[in-house]
């Protein structure tokens, strides 16, 4: 299955569904069978909340431009050092023999923050870069999930014509995304640090991701099936939920040490 026809595996699972169902009752089709298609007629609905699941591929060009300002800012921390930078550090180091009050107005002014401000600078940026891979691989990993339940669900449904219980299970993969926006670099926690932030390095937590957790579904016939597919879908919703929430948890974090403390960066 695909995500993109997504709602036709719902159409099936719906049709599929009402078979199933007039083969077990083994009764008059013709008497039966309208009120069995109202009993299944919104199957289709209920997968409709998982067909707006972002494309992954959007997140490239966003994450690429942001990459591109990590460039122009590194000092050789998890990335090449931009030469600019290089060349202003070896500029600052070289007015190390400039004295008098002007030259120790620009010392505490300027040089001697500069590296701070700079890896200041690139650590925001690298958070930015990580929520955006996050959400890339959360959406990556929802739309297999949602395939994963229709997969299972039709293969359930078509399985209970011969009465007996089936049972499937779902793991739920986008658990296991990289939602914690980790690969920060340490560097830039330690610049922040030194900046007189407690705890900054809550900021850049680099917590690993979680254990794809598996849930266990069964029925009997075809209406309990597709109550347990139903609560897959919850239970992905809630997932997705729960995941983007680690997301936007850095992003805000990072943003109010940027508001609350703007020195830090090189913007008061």
């Amino acid at each position: 299955m695909t995500y993109a026809r997504l709602m036709e595996h719902a159409e099936d699972i719906r049709r599929e569904a009402v078979e199933a169902t007039l083969v077990l009752l083994d009764g008059p089709e013709t008497s039966v069978r309208k009120s069995v298609e109202r009993e299944f007629a919104d199957v289709p609905d209920a997968f409709r909340p998982l067909t707006g699941f972002p494309d992954p591929a959007r997140y490239d060009g966003l994450a690429d431009g942001v990459d591109d300002v990590l460039r122009g800012l590194s000092t050789g921390d998890g990335m090449p050092a931009d030469p600019e930078v290089a060349r202003f550090n070896g500029t600052v180091a070289a007015l190390r023999s400039w004295s008098g009050t002007a030259a120790e107005r620009f010392r505490a002014g300027f040089a001697d923050p500069w590296p701070a401000l700079v890896r200041n600078q690139f650590t925001a940026c690298a958070v930015l870069r990580s929520a955006l891979r996050a959400e890339q691989d959360i959406w990556a990993r929802a739309r297999q999930d949602a395939d994963q339940i229709a997969e299972q669900g039709l293969a359930a449904i078509m399985a209970c014509r011969d009465c007996t219980r089936t049972e499937w299970t779902i793991t739920f993969t986008v658990v296991a995304s990289v939602a914690a926006v980790a690969a920060v670099p340490v560097g830039g926690a330690i610049a922040l640090a030194a900046g007189g932030v407690a705890g900054v390095a809550q900021v850049a937590a680099a917590t690993g991701p979680d254990e794809a957790p598996r849930s266990t579904f069964s029925g009997d016939d075809p209406a309990e099936i597709v109550s347990r597919l139903r609560e897959a879908i919850g239970l992905l919703r809630g997932h997705i939920r729960q995941q983007r929430a680690g997301v936007g948890a850095a992003l805000r974090t990072t943003r109010m040490l940027m508001t609350d403390r703007p020195e830090l960066f090189g913007w008061s």
